[in-house]
């Protein structure tokens, strides 16, 4: 086989395993109540999520369905109010994410573990509203594929990784690489330079952070 040939293999590999992690995603964060909105051209943000969020309220909230009569019959109408307080219009809340999935590389003689590769694209602050959710995927004992979620916002990108150099975004030796336990998802990279901790305490399944407070 070529080396072209082979490059075109792994390359395929690596967007279907792309494609699998935004799906799983996705799903989550539905049921999570967010509204997925994916782009058609991908230049750096792939979600755009939605939720619907009162201001008088203070929080997020369904649409209130109201039970009214129609025609001597009981029917549903779907209003754009708070389910809460029933009388305040509901606004749009977005969150924009930038969501990278890997499967990352086998370590001789460790099962339990693997090395994973992360350059977050976007090195800069973005404000409160953009995040990235880094996913890993392992396959456990029969064989079915686990996701871990990393998510996070983009100012959070300089506890881990020197965002300052000029050439930040096109020199492959500032890939983080982190080593993730297969059981439970934990990074156990210990870093010289930066804490990876932040990984574990802070990012770690935390699908809260989208949902910090908006005014």
């Amino acid at each position: 086989m070529s080396n072209r040939s082979a490059d075109s293999i792994e390359e395929k590999k690596k967007q279907v395993i792309g494609l699998y992690g935004e799906m799983h995603l996705s799903m989550h964060l539905h049921e999570l109540g967010w509204q997925v909105h994916r782009a058609y051209i991908d230049e750096g943000i792939d979600f755009t999520i939605t939720k619907y969020w009162c201001p008088k309220c203070k929080k997020y909230s369904n649409q209130y369905i109201r039970k009214s009569e129609y025609k001597g019959k009981s029917a549903k109408c779907v209003t754009n109010l708070c389910e809460h307080c029933k009388e305040t219009e509901l606004q749009v809340v977005s969150k924009y994410l930038q969501v990278k999935t890997s499967e990352g590389i086998e370590i001789p003689g460790d099962s339990n573990h693997r090395d994973f590769s992360f350059h977050p694209k976007i090195r800069y602050d973005m404000g409160d509203d953009v995040f990235y959710v880094w996913i890993a995927v392992f396959n456990d004992e029969k064989g079915r594929k686990v996701c871990y979620y990393y998510i996070f916002n983009t100012k959070d990108v300089s506890k881990f990784d020197n965002t300052s150099i000029d050439t930040y975004q096109i020199t492959d030796n500032q890939k983080t690489t982190l080593r993730i336990r297969k059981v439970d998802g934990a990074i156990v990279t210990q870093g010289k330079k930066y804490d990876y901790s932040c990984f574990n305490d802070q990012f770690f399944g935390d699908f809260n952070c989208l949902e910090t407070e908006y005014i």
